[in-house]
């Protein structure tokens, strides 16, 4: 079934009205007409089961017939703090994690980063970003968009993590605390640091160890940054499901 998540669309109405792009889509590509259904998401999580009741290219007025809970999403919140990889790879991780159900990305500055935008050029990309996000969440018939933050330093990254929440930092040095391991009991969030190419530099490791992060090893092989998140979110997949 066709479905269109609006950004804090308000669900607990009687009738919902999907508007410009969206409805285009509904009505032009979709040639969808009075009478048929699809599903609405408000990007939070609910779903609802709505009837067309007029459609044009500007605006398609729908009437709800069932509100329930989103289907396609994770028992915990995973949030993937990604160290920013060269080229166009977060692009990539943005829509690869966002199939796999991740919450909210995160992009990191480190020691390693060989991209190192400043926060105005890095801010006119965010637009793009979140917009690969919505995409990625609809196509694969997800009922949350996940965030995609401003760009932070790995230092204010590790130090303003929520209490509660199991962080995990992936370490390429780390030989014997599974990945597997640290899943099989997590409760709650999950936040997982992922560097860029070149990995964690020593300082960085001292200061994850300060602020309480859990080092976890993927294997003898050492994966690309852009492989990584694919893989974390796979496992969180198969283990939370």
């Amino acid at each position: 079934m066709t479905r269109i998540i609006l950004d804090n669309a308000e669900l607990d109405k009687k009738t919902v009205s999907i508007l410009g792009q969206d409805s285009a889509h509904v009505c032009l590509s979709l040639r969808m007409r009075q009478g048929e259904t699809l599903t609405v998401c408000d990007g939070k999580g609910k779903d609802a089961l709505c009837v067309i009741d007029k459609t044009t290219p500007e605006r398609t007025d729908c009437t709800i017939l069932e509100i329930k809970p989103s289907p396609a999403e994770l028992c915990s919140r995973v949030f993937i703090y990604q160290c920013l990889p060269k080229g166009d790879k977060l692009e990539f991780i943005l829509q690869k994690t966002t199939e796999l159900g991740v919450c909210g990305i995160v992009p990191v500055l480190s020691d390693r980063c060989i991209s190192r935008p400043d926060e105005r050029s890095f801010a006119k990309k965010l637009k793009r970003y979140r917009d690969i996000c919505k995409e990625a969440a609809q196509q694969c018939g997800r009922g949350v968009i996940p965030t995609v933050s401003d760009l932070v330093d790995f230092k204010t990254a590790v130090s303003s993590l929520p209490d509660g929440a199991v962080n995990i930092f992936c370490y390429e040095k780390e030989r014997d605390r599974t990945l597997r391991s640290v899943l099989s009991s997590a409760r709650g969030d999950i936040n997982v640091f992922i560097g860029a190419e070149g990995g964690f530099s020593d300082n960085e490791k001292e200061l994850a160890d300060k602020n309480g992060l859990i080092s976890v090893t993927f294997g003898q092989r050492i994966l690309r940054c852009e492989t990584a998140p694919v893989y974390v979110m796979s496992a969180v997949s198969y283990e939370l499901s």
